[in-house]
């Protein structure tokens, strides 16, 4: 019997390499997609973790993210929380993030001890990071069945604004209250793109820290998560996509407008990556999200306060093409095209892990 673990905390074991040593590579992206460049929702990143364990300077990739505004990053609460890079086996000092947004990062991974991590030239790194307080690790350790509450959400702050590629934007209360069952969404990872029989069972090689796109639906809603995907012929996250975003299209005064509305968190049950995951609904926690972006701001841990709450829908930050749809991709990215047919972007998984709110100085 399968133990179900937030998405997370499998993917992150190769970071160390003392870890490595234990458990072996296990990071993996999303089941039945395909490899895509950035172009195509381009506010979906990768997550990097890093700190020293055992003396070593240790830097892996980690969960995926989305950037919301130039110098801040939604994920998921456990996707800040050392155990996703220790596993509980290590001690971990200096904790540390960054944000890049690489297609494939597989050359971060199993690299050799006593070598130092490179990390990829366009890494921005952290200034701090707000976990929800709600979220607690614990409580997963009960086992989990279907969507439920956990408040696996969390705010990354960045030393630099990325103002070279457009932001997401999150729904508001009454996009999120538009949502329904069936719905059609995208989803973006890094992580597992075939199902392991655990923890211990790496993933084939090239299936790891890669970008990945494909078209899903939500299957299953509830108040505070959702369920993307459902059976083995469906596209649907993975070990790795924790903290990814879920993208759909609202229907609005502006034409293919699009929306965050999910955060990638854990399994559904036991059957792990055999069915769809769940994500972390984006609109209950509006309030959260935008107090602590201004909060932000005051202590002085954000590098852009020209808006220091939710950016409110329309240009994308950092893009001058006249051709966008204002969904953060121009019109050459076809996953989004023009027809309210064609489901839009949904970021990916992500994990379930983080035990307190957390800022870094």
């Amino acid at each position: 019997m399968r133990i179900t673990l937030p998405f997370a905390v499998l993917s992150m074991l190769v970071a160390s390499p003392a870890a490595a040593e234990v458990a072996g590579s296990n990071q993996q992206a999303i089941i039945n997609g395909d490899e895509v460049s950035t172009d195509i929702f381009p506010s979906a990143a990768q997550l990097i973790m890093g700190g020293i364990i055992q003396e070593q300077d240790i830097k892996a990739p980690s969960c995926t993210a989305t950037l919301i505004a130039p110098d801040v990053v939604l994920t998921a609460g456990h996707c800040l929380d050392p155990f996703g890079l220790t596993f509980g086996l290590f001690e971990l000092d200096n904790l540390a993030f960054w944000v890049t947004f690489e297609e494939d990062l597989s050359g971060m991974v199993g690299q050799s001890q006593g070598e130092p991590t490179e990390l990829p030239d366009d890494a921005v790194e952290a200034s701090g990071w707000v976990q929800h307080p709600g979220f607690d690790m614990d409580a997963f350790g009960a086992g989990v069945d279907g969507p439920g509450r956990f408040d696996d959400i969390a705010l990354v702050f960045l030393e630099t604004p990325i103002t070279n590629r457009p932001h997401a934007y999150l729904p508001s209360a009454e996009e999120d209250g538009s949502i329904v069952e069936g719905q059609a969404v995208d989803i973006v990872g890094y992580g597992q793109q075939t199902q392991t029989d655990g923890p211990f069972d790496p993933p084939p090689d090239g299936t790891v820290n890669v970008r990945i796109h494909a078209e899903s639906f939500i299957n299953e809603l509830a108040e505070f998560e959702m369920q993307i995907g459902d059976g083995p012929e469906t596209s649907r996250k993975c070990h790795g996509d924790s903290g990814g975003p879920t993208y759909t299209q609202v229907e609005t005064e502006l034409s293919n407008d699009v929306r965050v509305i999910g955060v990638t968190s854990h399994a559904y049950d036991e059957r792990d990556c055999d069915v769809g995951g769940v994500d972390t609904r984006v609109g209950p926690y509006l309030e959260w999200i935008d107090d602590e972006m201004v909060r932000a701001c005051d202590e002085g841990v954000r590098s852009d306060c020209d808006e220091p709450g939710i950016l409110a829908p329309g240009e994308p930050a950092g893009d001058d093409d006249d051709d966008d749809d204002g969904s953060g991709c121009d019109s050459g990215c076809s996953a989004q095209g023009a027809s309210s047919e064609s489901p839009l972007a949904l970021a990916v998984l992500a994990g379930v892990l983080g035990r307190r709110r957390r800022r870094s100085s």
